[in-house]
């Protein structure tokens, strides 16, 4: 093994705490996750070897989209025509909604930074983009672009947890966007399938699936430095910083595995996964992701045990399909 409508929905909540008495959850929440279609959403609840999803929870009527936080207690929301919001959720229950002024009412994709504490907002039809900071108590709108200045339309973005850092990427560069003047290339790669603001808030990774290689990029907003970080990664998938900021965990679909890279030597430790790691998906407990969760399936949860990686399997749920985002974002 190698090392490795104004406000509506709104109206209609008029008192936290919204689950039935049915729903009401003692013991551990590891996560939560979102079912496809329609919007729904349950708890992922126990412990490693005894996780299980939970019934749906009951959201406020009128909600058409959910987007979880990473590794949060809150998503955001989406309300049809009505202002968009903040979902708040407590002991695997949804606990209040907050509207967030002026934010886009639809977005094509959205993406977290690495401890939720921003997000970025795109929308092809509206053709804005926007940064919400402040999350989840305090959000607000930091940035709001037409995307008509920037070079490419967007496919997928990052943004640093004070929302001081924004890059989008498109099929083969990313960009830093500055709050004035023009976007800058940082890096040209083969093709961008995942980036991510590190936890240092000043370096992005960058997953390149044409070369199998992670790119980092030291000093992304003022004197960007790239070099390859690690290589022959086949079928590099997601990635996501870890938590203590001195590595990058790694999907890598083609071998079956998760891959944990240190972000100073680039050395790579393989952590094998007994399933496809479609995504990850940050869960509440540190370093614990949700890797695989197909319609009707059981989903699988991939977490870190000192030098190893532990993969385990939540039973499927009754209904209901769920979705792993992918590229970086969530759509």
């Amino acid at each position: 093994m190698t090392k490795l409508a104004l406000h509506r929905c709104f109206l209609l909540v008029a008192v936290p705490a919204l689950a039935s008495a049915a729903e009401s959850i003692s013991g551990p929440v590891a996560g939560y996750v979102v079912d496809s279609s329609p919007a729904q959403l349950r708890a992922i609840l126990g412990v490693p070897g005894a996780f299980g999803f939970s019934d749906p929870l009951s959201l406020p009527a009128g909600i058409t989209r959910v987007r979880l936080a990473p590794g949060q207690d809150f998503a955001l929301v989406e309300c049809g025509t009505g202002a968009p919001g903040i979902l708040f959720l407590k002991d695997g229950a949804v606990d209040r909604l907050a509207p967030i002024d002026g934010a886009l009412t639809s977005a094509d994709w959205v993406a977290f930074s690495p401890s939720a504490g921003s997000a970025i907002l795109f929308s092809a039809s509206a053709n804005r983009l926007q940064v919400l900071s402040g999350l989840p108590d305090a959000p607000r709108v930091t940035i709001d672009l037409d995307a008509a200045m920037l070079p490419e339309q967007p496919r997928l973005g990052a943004v640093s947890d004070d929302g001081s850092l924004l890059l989008v990427a498109s099929e083969v560069a990313v960009y830093r966007v500055p709050r004035e003047g023009a976007a800058q290339v940082v890096l040209s790669a083969g093709a961008i399938l995942s980036l991510a603001v590190l936890r240092n808030g000043t370096d992005v990774a960058v997953a390149d699936p044409t070369t199998g290689s992670v790119q980092l990029v030291r000093n992304a907003a003022s004197a960007p430095v790239a070099r390859v970080l690690a290589s022959g990664l086949d079928g590099i998938g997601e990635i996501f910083p870890a938590w203590d900021g001195q590595s990058l965990f790694v999907a890598l679909p083609g071998a079956g595995a998760v891959a944990s890279i240190d972000l100073v030597s680039g050395e790579v430790e393989s952590l094998s996964s007994s399933v496809t790691p479609v995504g990850l998906i940050p869960l509440r407990n540190h370093d614990t992701f949700l890797i695989s969760a197909k319609p009707r399936q059981p989903g699988w949860v991939f977490y870190r045990d000192g030098a190893a990686g532990r993969v385990v399997f939540i039973p499927a749920a009754e209904s209901a399909a769920r979705e792993i985002p992918t590229k970086g974002r969530t759509r």
